[in-house]
């Protein structure tokens, strides 16, 4: 799944919204178990970045993290944007 998730970085960098960026946090946060600490999902959120470059830190954070944690943020990815997910190939 690490492949997978990095071989669409840069288009998630591009077509990712705060809003979306924000469920995706929230949802790895709530995942059981959890694939993003508090800590890690506040230096995301709170970050001065544009958005794009916070999508990028947190596709990176789990690229780091491993398969598990990749597969996990593209299912999430699937159920919380489905065209999104298609359009990449996901699905």
């Amino acid at each position: 799944m690490v492949d997978q998730l990095s071989s669409v970085r840069k288009i998630l960098i591009d077509r990712v919204n705060d809003a979306l960026l924000k469920d995706l946090i929230d949802w790895l946060r709530d995942a059981n178990p959890p694939v993003l600490t508090v800590r890690e999902a506040n230096e995301i959120m709170q970050s001065r970045l544009v958005t794009e470059d916070r999508v990028g830190q947190l596709i990176d954070l789990m690229l780091k993290k491993g398969d598990t944690s990749s597969a996990i943020m593209l299912s999430i990815l699937e159920q919380r944007d489905r065209n999104l997910a298609e359009d990449l190939g996901l699905i």
